[in-house]
């Protein structure tokens, strides 16, 4: 006869692979995850928010252990899938003089992906936002022809190692003004799913960013590319989506 009471083994978790033979309650803020054996052939899985809400999935298996990594994933899933660009808006501005250059770190905000693990499979089972408050759409250009973002107020950092955990990675950008005038930079819109996230411990990183301001005849406007993290010794996060493989990326100027 089963205990009226289970016993949950309680593990506030690093991002990375966990084998999990026991129950398991992960511990996230706001947050609050169960793995257990459900079944001779199965296990369960089940998460319950601040609010009460739960989710449950069944998760068929015939081993006496199952496989799962935690990983910081890109901010696009809660509260819905709408939108592969991130906006992300700085607390202070940064003025670029005419023909200068510049690079600095901002923290931008993550959610939380469980995989299962099976051979050299990861796929994706749950995601969520640790900090559901901040999940926030964004409009950025006209009503009719603008792009739909993933908003985020953001603040400039110091170090790469300034993530939080379970809320935000760290991205480094790098702006070149081109333009025949100073430039006050305040935001910088870009699809988050053209760059990876890396994660140690608690710390992620995503890839960083290039920016030039350049002007076409008389318009003015932003010219973004990926600029993949060379020789990076943390593990490489799964994709929760499909990536949007974008070269580079042109918007217009405020």
């Amino acid at each position: 006869m089963e205990s009226e009471i289970e016993q949950f083994k309680q593990i506030t978790p690093n991002y990375g692979i966990y084998e999990i033979k026991e129950n398991v309650e992960l511990l996230f803020p706001s947050i609050k995850a169960q793995i257990k054996r459900d079944h001779e052939k199965s296990f369960l899985y089940s998460r319950v928010d601040s609010e009460g809400n739960k989710v449950e999935k069944i998760i068929p298996s015939d081993q006496d252990m199952i496989t799962i990594e935690v990983a910081p994933i890109r901010p696009l899933n809660y509260p819905a899938r709408r939108t592969n660009f991130v906006y992300l808006d700085f607390n202070k501005e940064v003025f670029l003089s005419k023909g200068a250059s510049t690079s600095f770190l901002v923290r931008c905000p993550i959610e939380i992906g469980i995989f299962l693990v099976h051979e050299a499979h990861k796929d994706s089972m749950d995601s969520f936002s640790c900090d559901p408050s901040r999940a926030r759409f964004g409009l950025y250009g006209s009503p009719d022809t603008g792009i739909l973002c993933k908003y985020f107020k953001v603040p400039i950092i110091k170090s790469e190692l300034d993530s939080e955990p379970y809320h935000s990675c760290v991205i480094r950008l790098s702006f070149e003004n081109l333009l025949e005038r100073g430039f006050s930079i305040t935001k910088v819109v870009f699809p988050i799913t053209d760059h990876s996230i890396y994660y140690e411990s608690q710390k992620a990183q995503l890839d960083p960013l290039q920016v030039k301001l350049r002007k076409r005849g008389v318009v003015e406007f932003a010219e973004a590319f990926e600029d993949p993290l060379e020789n990076m010794t943390w593990a490489k996060s799964p994709s929760w989506e499909d990536d949007t493989h974008t070269p580079s990326m042109e918007m217009g100027l405020e």
